[in-house]
């Protein structure tokens, strides 16, 4: 940690993200990995961010300091309304800003409103809210969605340059009206070295399969749960959830896992750290994705960190045959895909899997090999670090012109 203070006189690149971070949910590890590049590129980084009453509103780590806005309200509106004030305030105060970086519209319209043409600012499309806010939240009103649409267009209309990390969402901005050559996809990569250093934690079962991420509808885990009642035969099988949410969604979880009597064959992991997280993932006899079908995954897309850091563990992925996941896993090569929705099928993918271990082995190593010659987080903020080389190098060449002028 610098002995110093890093003041806003000094910022030269900024990150503003509307999630808690650290937070053990593959969002955070996003964060982490582009903020990082961006700030060992552009010294005196400023990453804005939310945070609670467990974390300091202000602290120096590396190349920036953290600032976290603690948000008073429940409701998510208020919450990204009081965020976007938040960040509109610290941008002000940064005189020698030289890049931004937003992933949200409640970030990206103060930066933009606030900045200007002052310097390039990138917007990272990882969701659109208009999408999949009705999927959480199912009685928002039709007015608030038709403004969010107006904030996410204001955003990628003004920004420099658009990043997102899956073709599948490439083609939902370029339908919503976006030049193409305005976006670089960028998909999520893994930490390959994490192999080394992981182990199966000394409480896990002897046998087990592993859901990784959020809680959330369009994750698919009751699909899973479903599935797992077709294999209570199975009596030395265990599913690990290690699962971040709400604690009212994880409650109607269990909830529904006890209702189905699967009490005895589910092990709870939850809000866990990262590293204990790929621990539990190293142990695992394969990892599961059932994303369901709807427009939250079909139309926005996503691309799923869990699948990637679970190839980088040697553990195949199982996953709902989607066009997101199609992008990641190679069927029956370095995973192996089914149709969405459909338990039964998933349980009689799972039970045969459970069958041939041969194969696992086999397309876990696959999946390694992939991931380790293409989706590796250096592949990954390579392309990032590009992206602002192009941002930065166009905006000085536009200021030239309009000085000539």
């Amino acid at each position: 940690m610098p002995g110093h203070d890093i003041t806003e006189n000094d910022i030269i690149s900024l990150y503003a993200s509307f999630d808690a971070y650290p937070a053990p949910k593959g969002a955070a590890v996003h964060i982490r990995e582009f903020s990082t590049r961006l700030f060992a590129k552009y010294k005196n980084g400023l990453l804005l961010a939310v945070g609670d009453e467990t974390m300091p509103k202000w602290q120096i780590e590396d190349n920036a300091q953290i600032k976290r806005c603690s948000l008073k309200s429940g409701n998510y509106l208020e919450r990204a309304l009081e965020f976007a004030c938040f960040v509109q305030a610290k941008a002000r105060e940064c005189d020698a800003l030289q890049i931004a970086h937003f992933r949200d519209p409640w970030g990206g319209v103060p930066l933009i409103l606030t900045l200007g043409k002052k310097c390039p600012i990138i917007y990272e499309v990882n969701a659109l809210s208009s999408i999949e806010l009705p999927v959480r939240y199912s009685s928002i009103l039709p007015a608030t969605l038709n403004k969010i649409r107006d904030y996410e267009k204001f955003c990628l209309d003004n920004c420099d340059e658009i990043v997102c990390p899956s073709e599948t969402i490439k083609k939902c901005l370029i339908d919503l009206g976006q030049n193409e050559n305005k976006i670089t996809v960028i998909p999520n990569g893994a930490n390959i070295n994490a192999i080394e250093i992981a182990s199966k934690p000394e409480s896990a079962p002897e046998k087990y399969i592993i859901y990784v991420g959020a809680a959330q509808a369009w994750q698919g885990i009751e699909i899973l749960l479903k599935a797992m009642k077709f294999l209570r035969d199975i009596n030395d099988l265990k599913l690990v959830l290690c699962v971040s949410g709400s604690k009212q969604r994880i409650k109607y979880l269990m909830k529904v896992a006890k209702l189905w009597e699967l009490e005895d064959k589910i092990v709870w992991n939850l809000r866990l750290p990262q590293k204990e997280v790929i621990d539990w993932l190293s142990g695992a006899l394969f990892s599961v994705a059932p994303l369901i079908e709807c427009e939250r995954n079909l139309v926005q897309g996503c691309s799923p960190i869990k699948i990637t850091e679970s190839m980088a563990l040697k553990k195949m992925v199982l996953a709902s045959d989607l066009p997101v996941t199609r992008e990641i896993i190679q069927n029956n090569k370095t995973g192996i895909l089914v149709r969405p929705d459909r338990p039964a099928e998933l349980a009689r993918a799972i039970r045969l899997l459970l069958a041939n271990p041969q194969k696992l082995t086999e397309m876990g190593d696959e999946a390694y090999k992939y991931i380790k010659d293409n989706l590796t987080w250096e592949h990954s903020l390579n392309k990032l670090e590009r992206v602002y080389e192009r941002a930065v190098y166009n905006h000085i060449n536009n200021e030239r012109k309009t000085d000539k002028i």
